[in-house]
């Protein structure tokens, strides 16, 4: 059986859904320590930007606005080293700018000292903080966010790689994890894979340890321990039905010769005779019925098979059914490939065959022909040219006590059944087509029907 693919594979699909979960645990962490970084940024330029505005303001109201001026000029000029930038403007009631670097009055209200984060017409963010300094004269303080961004940007690279190596390590662990578990369970469908196959003795491993898939070896095991003695119960009481209905029969069958031996009357020879011929029947019977039912329990189970010759088989019944369609005026044509092998019970290869020729035979008439074809595979083939078989009967005839309108009298209709049984017992299919004119049986192997 194909191994399932990634997405259809239970194994597959534990795995993946540990990288997803590592890589949202991951992301999700990445962004919780983002916010409380920025956080911790903003609350520290708002800090910073709150002491340097509280100073300026002092100036203003203890030394006026020159002296306001030429500070704000010397902070401007200061070369800072952390690579922050720094905004300050000075403006009017209007607006209009007084001191500064600031073209414009940013978007944010000095009547309520209003502090957030700005953006610049040059695209660069600032923090800042508008008051109110006097009725005609405003100021807004403001710094840039330089050193938060790029401590954001190495935290991102940090857990981006933190992430790639997580994902990497729960693809391996969930690979070699998922590889073990996989093993385990392919152990337990190669065991029912065996059993299957006939080693109706196979046993699951690892049922000794303790966790989830050694317990369903356990039960796997004692379900295989169930099916092995119901098997062996089914073939001990097919073998004692047969030997307790048999040996009866025949015992009767043996005291109806001996009453025959002993009376001349011809009018009770003949009913004895019929009776003897009654009981022979019952017996067919029976053996057929207990040979079915014993294949059909067989199936799959390739205990007491061995390597046979088919084709040595299928030259010994070429030979006998050769000499019968001579004295029934019937042509019989083999064409048997040598040195045909196959794993099987010889007596029931034999049995097969035999019985699909028998019904061959049986439908033919006088003047017609029967073919039997061997060939590796193995392909055995059937062919006759009879009145054939309709379409609708051609899964029929395969069941039991069928016997379709103008068969010849005599049998129970078992004989396909049996055939059939045999085939499925060996891996093998058995199935009717239409010869035009007649009807061809081809047994092949299962997996090419």
């Amino acid at each position: 059986m194909a191994r399932p693919g990634l997405f259809r594979s239970v194994f597959g699909r534990v795995t993946l859904s540990a990288l997803l979960v590592s890589l949202v645990s991951t992301l999700v962490l990445f962004l919780v320590v983002r916010q409380i970084v920025d956080n911790d940024a903003r609350t520290m330029l708002g800090r910073e930007v709150d002491t340097d505005l509280a100073g300026l303001a002092d100036i203003y109201v203890s030394s006026g606005d020159d002296e306001l001026r030429a500070r704000i000029a010397d902070r401007l000029a200061v070369q800072r080293e952390d690579g922050e930038r720094v905004w300050y403007l000075l403006a009017d009631a209007d607006g209009h700018p007084l001191a500064g670097n600031l073209d414009r009055w940013p978007a944010i209200a000095p009547e309520v000292s209003e502090a957030r984060f700005v953006a610049l017409p040059a695209g660069e963010r600032m923090f800042a903080r508008a008051t109110r300094l006097a009725p005609d004269a405003r100021l807004v303080v403001g710094r840039s966010d330089y050193r938060g961004q790029a401590l954001l940007a190495r935290l991102a690279m940090a857990f981006a790689t933190a992430g790639a190596l997580i994902a990497l390590l729960s693809l391996v662990a969930g690979h070699f994890a998922a590889r073990r578990l996989r093993a385990r369970v392919e152990a337990v469908n190669a065991t029912f894979a065996s059993v299957r196959a006939g080693h109706i003795a196979a046993r699951a491993p690892g049922a000794g340890n303790n966790d989830e898939l050694a317990e369903l070896a356990a039960n796997t095991n004692a379900m295989l321990d169930q099916v092995e003695r119901l098997v062996e119960a089914q073939r001990t009481v097919s073998d004692q039905t047969a030997h307790e209905i048999r040996t009866p029969l025949m015992h009767l069958d043996t005291r109806i010769l001996k009453a025959m031996e002993a009376t001349q009357d011809e009018m009770l020879l003949r009913t004895l005779d019929q009776s003897r011929a009654e009981i022979r029947g019952v017996v067919r019977l029976l053996d057929s019925l207990l040979d079915i039912a014993g294949t059909q329990a067989m199936r799959g189970d390739m205990r007491g098979l061995a390597e046979v010759n088919l084709s040595d088989i299928a030259e010994s019944l070429a030979d006998l059914y050769g000499a019968s369609a001579e004295e029934l005026g019937i042509g019989f044509h083999a064409r048997i490939a040598p040195g045909v092998l196959f794993r099987a019970d010889p007596m029931q290869m034999m049995r097969l065959m035999s019985n699909l020729l028998d019904n061959g035979f049986k439908y033919v008439p006088s003047g017609g022909t029967v073919s039997l074809e061997l060939s590796p595979g193995p392909y055995i083939v059937v062919q006759d040219d009879g009145p054939g078989i309709p379409h609708a009967d051609r899964h029929r005839i395969f069941e039991r006590y069928v016997r379709l309108d103008g068969a010849p009298d005599g049998g129970h209709g078992l004989g396909l059944s049996l055939a059939l049984a045999i085939a499925e017992r060996h891996g093998l299919s058995l199935y009717v087509e239409d010869a035009a004119p007649g009807a061809r049986f081809v047994v092949q192997p299962e997996d090419e029907s």
